[in-house]
């Protein structure tokens, strides 16, 4: 454990340089791209609070780089207009089409941008005052092509749904990142929250819309090229999760689809390259992160043959303790994202939520299969963004997602057939068997069903 403590509190190179540089380094010019489609919601609060960003106006260009076809451009304008009036030297960019998504929107601002360094926030993020102020000191050396700060949570605890994926996404920005940049391993640029130098980008080849993750894309392009990341844990950006879970879906979807789709387009170079065998290896796993998918599908069907297909060991302990083991190590995870880096008290509550989330991850298994295999070989590749609220408490949903019947129809199937071998378990004495058991009926019957109510809440309008 203390291991791990030093690697993410301790002090590093950069860590203690960055108190001389808040005092000398000068103020270079930034761009700050805010990249949006169709968030009406959202998108005047982030306009506010990028115009909030204690910086000099002369020195800060802002580009609203804007795709939507609703509402969304006439607030955008509206809001442009009056920060002009202020100073700012903002503009709003219209390019006419959705070519390239985001990376072309992201492409498309980078050839107007004004800034040695590009910082770049979605609609749905609430960048603080010190922002700039915080993360360009970082950039003292040259050789630093990015500087990526952690995500918080405007909604953590708005629902079950919300709170799972704040403690996945917790496992990923205090633990994964904070050890893959102390060691010098590759790590990526997590699409929103970070600064960019310009050079950096133009000298890996600038934003490509070939996958539908530009960010990991574009990350693993610069440091093939020698570029130096930063990960800068103690700035904290506020977000908002998707709340409604059919949102949920479609953001799983575009990061296991497009992580594939880059691993394809890199995972040879990666192999060949003259990194060292650490970073070939966690690179591997990194890119292939989302193969997990498919294998956990596979033995999730292995497990229904199974259990009625061939008879089981009344005792069953293997199996009980394959589950014993997943619980702990999950919650080994959350004691020390949460309960040392972020120092909060162990709530009852939380504990509630470590199963839920593992059957949560467990139900989506088809789900993100299928993403994998539209990675693999699939050639539509249609960036539809996450729809976000606006509002902390709501949970309906302001923009209708299409979604097919088909896969939540298999989730519930699947969580009826497990409730049935539950059922029979208990009959059978196979006391050692409820744990899994449950746990496949619950994350299936809680995917399933809540995808189809949500489907049909929507059609109501």
């Amino acid at each position: 454990m203390s291991l791990i403590l030093r690697l993410w509190g301790g002090s590093s190179q950069w860590d203690q340089q960055l108190q001389a540089n808040l005092l000398s380094y000068p103020y270079p010019e930034v761009t700050i791209q805010l990249p949006v489609y169709n968030e009406k919601s959202v998108v005047e609060r982030l306009l506010h609070a990028v115009c909030e960003i204690d910086y000099p106006k002369n020195k800060m260009q802002i580009q609203v780089i804007d795709d939507s076809t609703d509402e969304t451009t006439a607030i955008i304008a509206k809001w442009v207009y009056e920060y002009k009036k202020k100073g700012f030297d903002i503009s709003h960019l219209r390019r006419g089409s959705r070519e390239g998504f985001k990376a072309g929107g992201l492409q498309y601002g980078l050839e107007r941008a004004k800034g040695e360094f590009i910082a770049i926030f979605d609609a749905d993020f609430l960048p603080p005052p010190s922002f700039l102020k915080e993360t360009l000191p970082y950039f003292h050396s040259p050789n630093v092509g990015m500087v990526q700060a952690r995500w918080g949570y405007l909604n953590r605890d708005t629902n079950l749904l919300t709170r799972c994926q704040a403690l996945f996404l917790d496992g990923h920005f205090l633990l994964e990142q904070p050890i893959r940049y102390k060691y010098n391993l590759f790590f990526n640029f997590n699409g929103t929250a970070g600064v960019w130098r310009k050079k950096c980008i133009i000298d890996s080849g600038g934003w490509e819309g070939d996958t539908l993750t530009e960010d990991l894309d574009l990350s693993y392009r610069a440091q093939f090229k020698g570029w130096k990341f930063v990960y800068a844990p103690r700035m904290v950006v506020p977000s908002e999760l998707p709340s409604p879970i059919v949102a949920f879906r479609t953001q799983q979807h575009r990061w296991a689809k497009g992580a594939i789709q880059t691993a394809k387009k890199h995972l040879f170079s990666l192999l060949k390259g003259s990194f060292s065998t650490a970073s070939k290896i966690e690179g591997f796993f990194h890119l292939l992160a989302h193969s997990i998918h498919p294998i956990v599908a596979i033995l999730v069907i292995l497990n229904a043959i199974t259990f009625f297909c061939f008879p089981l060991p009344k005792s069953g302990a293997q199996e009980f303790l394959g589950f014993l083991f997943s619980i702990i190590s999950l919650f080994y995870l959350f004691y020390l994202a949460v309960i040392i880096f972020l120092s909060k008290k162990l709530q009852l509550s939380t504990l509630v939520i470590l199963p839920f989330s593992m059957a949560m991850s467990l139900g989506m298994a088809f789900a993100n299969t299928k993403s994998v295999i539209d990675g693999l070989f699939g050639k539509n590749n249609v960036f539809v963004r996450t729809p976000k609220n606006g509002s902390c408490n709501s949970q309906k949903p302001i923009y209708k997602i299409d979604h097919s019947l088909t896969l939540p129809l298999i989730e519930t199937t699947f969580s009826a057939i497990f409730c049935i071998a539950l059922y029979q378990a208990i009959q059978k004495h196979f006391w050692f068997s409820l744990p899994t058991l449950f746990m496949h009926t619950l994350g299936f019957g809680y995917v399933g069903i809540a995808t189809l109510y949500s489907i049909a809440k929507m059609k109501r309008g």
